[in-house]
Formats: structure tokens, C-alpha cells, sequence
């Protein structure tokens, strides 16, 4: 059984982790101490009710909306300024790179997850060259559709199916990566019930056969630890609006160094060059060529293009930072007991759960049968968290406290 002194205990001890720095904004005398005991409410604007949908959209925490506000000030170009996007960019590539443990030119920005998933396959030449691809019905909702459109131009797909209790066995995979096995695609986090993969057992089965591993990061990167470098996945990509706490508009995507020599350019930008000179009108010289030009040797001089959303850039320039200073471990060290409990409560209350106790990750997922009544019992407390039509997911984030899941199970009650 969970308690507040338990709680409290434990995020005491959490705070003595080793901080840099202090967070602050240059638009007002508000300050926060990201060493300070979770939850971080203060991190945060006051909510109306109760919020436990962040794996739909994070709230965005102060610190982003304060560098929002700044890039929105220097656009106005009424002063002259030291805002410097390429330098914002520059260092929103090399946090995220420290947050998943990468090298900053393994990291390059997207539109959203979905694109950096998109353009991994392109880079593959899929469905041009023929194999298989092995996923599972836990990846993301929304790119099952495009395993099933592959399918149909040729590629041999294998879909796993999931256990009763909400995971995949891992022995399934094993059985189905074959020789013939080109991509194995998964969300390290699944978006149905928070089912968290073994990455590095994965990418263990799949490189043994030749095979190369995606995994679609938004639901963990942020909330549950990952480690590029450790597991060893060869493609990830998320986006900025889940739980990197800043808005829609771009996502970041890491390719391993070593593996770029396996790829072909999807698509061709300025950005992915490291040097261009131009030759045409006006300028002389080039004897005949208009332009002369290298790539970069990185994950940008693939897959970079066009111009970026600034503003999402500099929200993630100070969110990043944030998440670094509390500590991705920490925030789940805070955050496993509170699911815990909310397992054991919504379970006694007759909604058996169908994520499994060993996942440690920030969803917890529940079967119900009355979408609308579990609906309107929400709305009459003010209480905001996924509803589907046979199963409902709550998501905790560093702003939740047992307070919450008190009044979600009161509502359920």
C-alpha cells in the first residue's frame, strides 16, 4: 500500500541527486529549482481539474512558454538582438542527444514522429527492395496502416499479436525475425497500455539476423529512461509535444552513426549540406557548373530539410534542459508507485488492468464497458485522461500526486 509518508520519503531522497543549475526565465522573477522534491507542480500553469492525459499532450511547463515568449519578442525585429536560432537548434540537438545518450550528429530534426518513421523506410528503399518487416499490434495506432499498405506492394509484414495481459513475448519476435527480416519496427512505449520493450534484447534478436530495429520513442523519451548506445536500436524519432513538454510542429530523430553508409538519401535539402558555393547568375566562375556542394557525414545530412518551427525549437531549448536537471530516472523513481497503486485501486474497483506490473513506464491502461458512462463521470469531476471504447488510459507526469489518482478513483467509484 502506497502513503504520503512514503511518497514524500522517497522524493526527499530523490532531491539529493547531483544539480548544476537553476532554472529561470528573463520575463519575470519566477524561478524553479528543478532539484526541488517531486511532484513539480509549481513547474507548471494551474490546472483546471485534474490532469492525467500526458501521453495525449504535455502540458507545457513555464520555463518553455518564458523562451516562447522570448522568440516571439525578438520576431517583432523592432530592437537588435543576440537570438541566435542556429544556436538554439544546435543546442536542442545536443541535450536531446545527452537525454538518450547519442552523439548530437546522430540527432536531426523531423516534422513528427511518424515522418522520422516514414523516412526511415525510404531510406531502406522499402518497399523497393523486397524482405520482411516484423512489428507488433502494440506499435503506434496510427502507422499499423502503413505496415498493411506495404504489405500490399510487396513486403512479407508479421504482425504479433499481444498476450492477454498486455505484453509481447519476446519469443515471438524471435520466431518471427528471419534471415530474410530487413526492419523490425515497435514503439519502445506502447500508446495503448504503456507496455514498455526489452529494447536491447530486441535489437540482440534482430541484428543476429541481418535485421535493423525502429522504434518509435514519444511515449518513453522524457518520462522512462533510454540509452541509444546500450540497446543499440539503429532509428528512433519522437516529437516535441508529448513529453518533452513543448508543442506540435517538430520531432527529433537519431540514427546511428555507423549505420548511415546503409541508407540512401529520401530526399535532398540545403540544410543537409555542410558546403555550397554558388556559380549561376550573378556569380562568375564554376567552370560551367552552377553550384558545387558536400553532404554531411550525419544524421542531418540525411534526412534534414527546409526550414524549421523556431518557436517549437526554443520551447524545447528550455524543456530540455528542465528534464535534464530533474532526471528522467528520478521522475520514474517518483512516478512507479503512484501506478502501482492506481493498478491495485481501479483493479479492486472492478476495471482490470491490462498493463503489465513489470512496465516502468509513465501509462497504465484499464478495461471497461461503458465508454459513456465512464465519460460523464469524468466530466462531472473535471477529470481529463483517454477514454476508448473498451479500455481507458491514465498517464502520469511530474506534476501528478496521490491527490490525483484519489479523485480519478472516487470518479470511478
Amino acid at each position: 500500500m502506497i502513503t504520503r509518508r512514503k511518497l514524500l520519503v522517497g522524493s526527499a531522497a530523490a532531491a539529493t541527486l547531483p544539480f548544476t543549475s537553476q532554472i529561470a526565465t528573463a520575463q519575470d522573477d519566477w524561478s524553479f529549482d528543478p532539484s526541488s522534491p517531486l511532484p513539480h507542480k509549481e513547474a507548471f500553469f494551474p490546472f483546471e481539474g485534474t490532469y492525467l492525459n500526458s501521453a495525449s499532450q504535455h502540458p507545457m511547463c513555464r520555463v518553455a512558454k518564458a523562451a516562447a515568449d522570448r522568440y516571439l519578442e525578438y520576431k517583432k525585429f523592432s530592437a537588435s538582438s543576440s537570438y541566435s536560432s542556429g544556436d538554439i537548434r544546435q543546442r536542442v540537438r545536443e541535450n536531446y542527444a545527452k537525454l538518450i545518450n547519442a552523439d548530437a550528429d546522430e540527432i536531426c530534426f523531423v516534422g513528427s514522429t511518424t515522418v522520422g518513421e516514414n523516412l526511415i523506410l525510404q531510406a531502406l528503399d522499402i518497399p523497393g527492395t523486397p524482405g520482411r518487416i516484423v512489428t507488433d499490434e502494440l506499435h503506434f495506432v496510427g502507422s499499423l496502416p502503413t505496415y498493411t499498405e506495404l504489405a500490399k506492394q510487396g513486403m512479407d509484414v508479421v504482425t504479433i499479436s499481444a498476450s492477454e495481459d498486455g505484453s509481447i513475448d519476446l519469443e515471438k519476435y524471435e520466431q518471427a525475425i528471419t534471415d530474410e527480416t530487413r526492419l523490425v519496427a515497435v514503439s519502445h512505449v506502447s500508446m495503448l497500455n504503456g507496455f514498455q520493450h526489452n529494447l536491447k534484447e530486441l535489437c540482440k534478436l534482430a541484428h543476429a539476423k541481418g535485421a535493423l530495429v525502429y522504434a518509435d520513442t514519444v511515449q518513453s523519451v522524457g518520462n522512462t529512461p533510454i540509452d541509444v548506445r546500450d540497446s543499440g536500436v539503429d532509428f528512433t524519432s519522437t516529437s516535441g509535444y508529448k513529453w518533452l513538454m513543448g508543442d506540435m510542429g517538430m520531432g527529433l530523430m537519431s540514427v546511428r552513426q555507423d549505420r548511415l553508409s546503409a541508407l540512401r538519401r529520401p530526399w535532398y535539402g540545403r540544410d543537409q549540406l555542410s558546403r555550397r558555393e554558388h556559380f549561376g547568375f550573378p556569380n562568375p566562375g564554376g567552370n560551367g557548373a552552377v553550384t558545387e556542394y558536400e553532404y554531411r557525414d550525419s544524421a542531418r545530412g540525411y534526412f534534414s530539410m527546409g526550414t524549421l518551427a523556431n518557436i517549437v525549437a526554443a520551447e524545447l531549448d528550455a524543456s530540455l534542459e528542465y528534464l535534464l536537471a530533474v532526471g528522467v530516472e528520478r521522475i520514474q523513481a517518483y512516478r512507479q508507485p503512484l501506478i502501482n497503486h492506481l493498478q491495485d485501486e481501479l483493479t479492486r474497483l472492478g476495471y482490470p488492468t491490462i498493463t503489465p506490473r513489470s512496465t516502468g513506464s509513465a501509462i497504465v491502461s484499464f478495461r471497461h464497458d461503458d465508454a459513456a458512462g465512464i465519460r460523464e463521470k469524468l466530466r462531472a469531476n473535471n477529470i481529463t485522461i483517454t477514454v476508448s471504447d473498451h479500455y481507458f488510459r491514465v498517464a502520469l507526469s511530474v506534476f501528478n500526486d496521490l491527490n490525483d489518482l484519489e479523485r480519478l478513483a472516487r470518479a470511478l467509484a
